[in-house]
């Protein structure tokens, strides 16, 4: 076997263990300056939910984490996010709702 053959090899066993994470992605939790705080924010009676398509929209940023979306109307999500964000969820307009 040739020596490139065998480090193309060997480079490709190790190449998923260095890939770099998204840019648009948020650090890991651990390494947040802002702590994330358990929330329940009740969604909006539109459709689509402008309410869920922000916190899917943050969700993808790795702002939030552990969403869950109840089935209820309108909906619930539990998540777990900054204060900053939970205050952001909690005053955008809802039609239908109570807060």
């Amino acid at each position: 076997m040739s020596p490139l053959l065998i480090a193309l090899m060997l480079l490709a066993a190790c190449g998923g263990e260095h890939k770099q994470p998204p840019a648009d992605r948020a650090p890991p939790a651990s390494s947040r300056a802002e702590p994330l705080l358990g929330a329940t924010i009740v969604g909006s009676a539109e459709s689509p939910d402008p309410v869920l398509q922000r916190v899917m929209e943050l969700e993808k940023q790795g702002v939030v984490e552990d969403v869950t979306v109840m089935e209820s109307f309108p909906v619930q999500i539990r998540l777990r996010a900054p204060q900053r964000v939970i205050d952001e969820l909690q005053r955008m307009p809802r039609k239908g709702a109570l807060r």
